[in-house]
């Protein structure tokens, strides 16, 4: 007998709808791309962890579907550790704190770059030239120092 020919494996067109495909495959981003598109949604450019969670299950759902939550450490891990990711202030409810993007890769990631490498240097480099960060990014009312860029006589 010839499995296609059979009524148990044909699967409906419904099930291979466009919608149920992006549930089952699994992104071909990287987190720090899945990271950077949830922060950039945001109108401040910040979100807290949480938050994070909660849009990348929104626009890929394959994320939801999954019984572990290795992917969960994944966003974690690289939230802490890449340098194009910054911890910001605390939450209003001192639950967790608000991240964002490393000014030094915010250009590159507006435009789409999602390059872990590149981003890393920039940052880096960016470091270097202690560049400060832009207060509008950190929701905060800062004045800048400008004394570091005096020299002394």
């Amino acid at each position: 007998m010839n499995l296609q020919d059979s009524s148990y494996f044909s699967p409906s067109q419904d099930f291979y709808s466009h919608k149920n495909l992006k549930i089952l495959t699994k992104p071909q981003e990287s987190y720090v791309a899945l990271i950077a598109r949830a922060i950039l949604s945001s109108s401040n450019y910040q979100m807290l962890l949480i938050e994070i969670y909660e849009w990348i299950i929104n626009e890929y759902p394959y994320f939801g579907t999954l019984q572990s939550k290795a992917w969960k450490n994944s966003i974690r891990h690289n939230l802490s550790l890449n340098e194009c990711f910054i911890r910001q202030q605390k939450s209003e409810n001192g639950r967790g704190y608000y991240w964002g993007i490393h000014p030094a890769a915010f250009d590159a990631f507006i435009h789409g770059d999602f390059r872990r490498r590149q981003a890393r240097l920039r940052a880096k480099r960016a470091d270097n030239l202690s560049i400060q960060t832009i207060p509008w990014m950190m929701n905060r009312d800062i004045s800048l120092d400008y004394s570091i860029y005096q020299t002394q006589t």
